[in-house]
């Protein structure tokens, strides 16, 4: 795993702040700017491809037709689209009046981007030195929506082919809210980094108090004594990425004592990013990259040389 000198900062979706997410133009700019790791998300096309998208379906708030139109419904799944269908949507900019184009005002359009496939961003992440900034991939999985992805066996056999085929096993972190696709990946590859998400806030969350969770593959924390790192070391995960606010002191003491790495999300206003840096976790992903690297004194000149970054671990 990465041997961090300082706080490791992910680009959430590349730089959502200020470049259309989930998209080359995304990924190229966190690159620029010197993030140590870039976040997307992940799924599975028709043609058994890993896709970088968010949602199960075309998103109406980002998507629009080759000709300009925004999407109507019917809103495509993306598992029954090939890649050279999902080729012929437009994902560069935020849909006027939508909320993605309200929580993110000064999002830099990228016309004429469609959906990349994770070769497309490996690519991309070649390009960018001999430290280039790691791919931390999210698999998204809902076991409330099962007929929306492959299994988790089926599904973390095609992602590590993927990343067999394109070299990337030394070069990425492999993280979901699915606990059951992160136990299948482990079987397939158990050296690569996996990344247990969770979060507790409100409806949505993995973690279910006081009841089994299908999210978690039999690892709920009630079983450890609610201590949800100790949870995830069971699992045999390298770290944890719990929703920012669900963090306290207790929380990172537990993460100490089971020897985890804490890499939080999604982390973007200032009093934020200063109060999970005095908590003292690992890391941070955010939509504003610069701005978190300009709070923890990082720069693109200074980056790639203040972070060791393998999927090795200690």
């Amino acid at each position: 795993m990465a041997r961090l000198k300082t706080l490791s900062i992910h680009g959430h979706r590349g730089a959502r702040g200020d470049a259309p997410e989930n998209t080359l133009s995304g990924f190229r700019l966190g690159a620029e700017i010197g993030v140590d790791g870039l976040e997307m998300d992940v799924l599975v096309s028709a043609d058994q491809r890993i896709v970088v998208h968010h949602d199960d379906c075309l998103n109406p708030e980002l998507t629009r037709t080759k000709s300009g139109d925004w999407l109507t419904p019917p809103f495509p799944l993306v598992r029954e689209l090939t890649v050279t269908e999902l080729q012929c949507f437009d994902v560069g900019r935020a849909r006027p009046g939508s909320q993605t184009a309200h929580l993110f005002p000064n999002q830099v359009p990228a016309d004429g981007e469609s959906p990349p496939t994770l070769t497309q961003v490996a690519n991309l992440q070649l390009k960018h030195g001999t430290a280039p900034p790691l791919l931390n991939i999210e698999v998204k999985s809902n076991p409330y929506r099962p007929e929306m992805t492959p299994e988790p066996s089926q599904y973390a056999a095609l992602l590590v082919r993927e990343l067999h085929t394109y070299d990337l096993l030394d070069r990425c972190w492999v993280q979901s809210f699915d606990w059951r696709v992160l136990r299948e990946v482990q079987l397939l590859e158990p050296d690569l980094v996996t990344g247990y998400l969770s979060s507790s806030q409100g409806n949505g969350g993995n973690i279910e108090p006081h009841r089994t969770s299908p999210w978690l593959a039999g690892f709920d924390p009630d079983r450890f004594g609610g201590n949800i790192a100790t949870a995830i070391c069971a699992a045999g995960g390298r770290f944890w990425g719990p929703a920012f606010r669900d963090l306290d002191d207790q929380a990172i003491k537990q993460a100490r004592s089971a020897g985890i790495r804490v890499h939080c999300w999604t982390v973007n206003e200032e009093h934020d990013i200063k109060e999970v840096m005095d908590l003292g976790v690992d890391g941070l992903t955010t939509d504003f990259p610069e701005r978190a690297m300009r709070l923890t004194g990082h720069s693109a000149a200074t980056a790639r040389t203040s972070h060791r970054i393998t999927t090795r671990p200690d």
